[in-house]
């Protein structure tokens, strides 16, 4: 696939021993060098309660790496919806695409991006957890903007949000088969996260494809394929790197909270609990640049995925940047 992309999905991660000001500091230079090295766009991810991720306040990173980047597409990765009043989400949006204007993307999801009791926080409702309304909250989003009328009979049919102005491009995130139909449905750009998800992804394009109805924003299918990448100047340094990587996947799986560990500790803890790499991080590519993005067209030509959404977790955000680098320089350097 020569026209395969490559955009950046970040996190911003927390390595032990920074602080939150520096790790911040550290993704918006990786969103800088993200710019300068042809990745087509870069998005932050929304989570909550975690020492690892400082990313929960998105629409805010999302305006500073906008600030701070001048060609590639920035957005979220996405806003998870239910946590949030469509209202607010299509103020926040409509502001950020007033500052930079065709530069911003509208990515959402419906999990919580956190524990349920944080998700209890955030919407503040009993019900509102047992609520599985996202398409009629998109639907809402799309009228407070609007992109869609409301009926004639609505309670908020005179209620618009501000700045007036065109909502960003919407974009469907999910791990599930739910999201893809969904997507599918609405006719808007579909991107699945292979990286965590349970879910085969052949199966899931399949599902968003076969039930793609051509929309006002979308003549044809467009499928965003998530994905974790470790690249490094040899294969023995970029496994290395990735130690972090798995550590943190084994954390996720067993409840340990906490920062990014170094290669050193996290080989220790993962011997501890009889744990190999491989076994945490089986659909990751790692590799030199080169084995890396080959590892990932692969993948590409098999899903039939138009863009790879690229997370890399090590922690050093140092070789975090080469890493991409990397990779974006193996992929110019690949194509015919």
């Amino acid at each position: 696939m020569t026209d395969l992309k490559l955009s950046v999905l970040d996190l911003f991660p927390v390595s032990e021993g920074m602080t939150p000001g520096e790790a911040l500091e550290q993704s918006l230079q990786l969103a800088e060098l993200a710019d300068a090295s042809g990745y087509t766009r870069y998005w932050v991810a929304e989570h909550h309660n975690t020492e690892t991720f400082i990313s929960s306040a998105t629409e805010i990173l999302i305006g500073q790496a906008a600030q701070r980047t001048r060609r590639m597409r920035v957005g979220s990765g996405g806003i998870m919806l239910p946590n949030h009043s469509p209202l607010k989400v299509a103020e926040n949006f409509l502001t950020l695409n007033a500052l930079f204007p065709g530069r911003i993307d509208l990515g959402l999801g419906r999990a919580p991006g956190t524990d349920g009791r944080t998700a209890l926080a955030l919407r503040r409702a009993p019900d509102a957890l047992a609520t599985d309304d996202f398409g009629a909250q998109i639907a809402m989003l799309q009228a407070f903007g609007g992109e869609a009328e409301w009926p004639g009979t609505s309670l908020f049919s005179t209620v618009q949000a501000h700045p007036q102005g065109q909502l960003p491009p919407l974009y469907i995130l999910g791990s599930s088969l739910y999201g893809a139909e969904l997507a599918g449905k609405l006719g808007r750009p579909y991107a699945f996260a292979y990286h965590f998800s349970g879910f085969d992804p052949c199966e899931a394009l399949d599902t968003y494809r076969r039930h793609f109805r051509p929309s006002p924003y979308l003549a044809e299918p467009y499928a965003i394929l998530g994905v974790n990448a470790v690249a490094a100047p040899t294969q023995a340094e970029a496994q290395e790197l990735s130690l972090s990587s798995a550590a943190l996947a084994l954390g996720i799986a067993s409840g340990r909270r906490g920062p990014l560990m170094n290669p050193a500790d996290a080989r220790q803890w993962l011997e501890q609990m009889e744990v190999t790499p491989q076994q945490m991080l089986k659909k990751a590519a790692i590799g030199s640049g080169e084995e890396t993005w080959a590892q990932l067209q692969a993948l590409a030509e098999r899903t039939g995925a138009q863009e790879l959404l690229v997370t890399t977790h090590v922690f050093d955000p140092v070789a975090r940047r080469r890493s991409y680098e990397l990779l974006a320089q193996a992929a110019v350097n690949c194509r015919p």
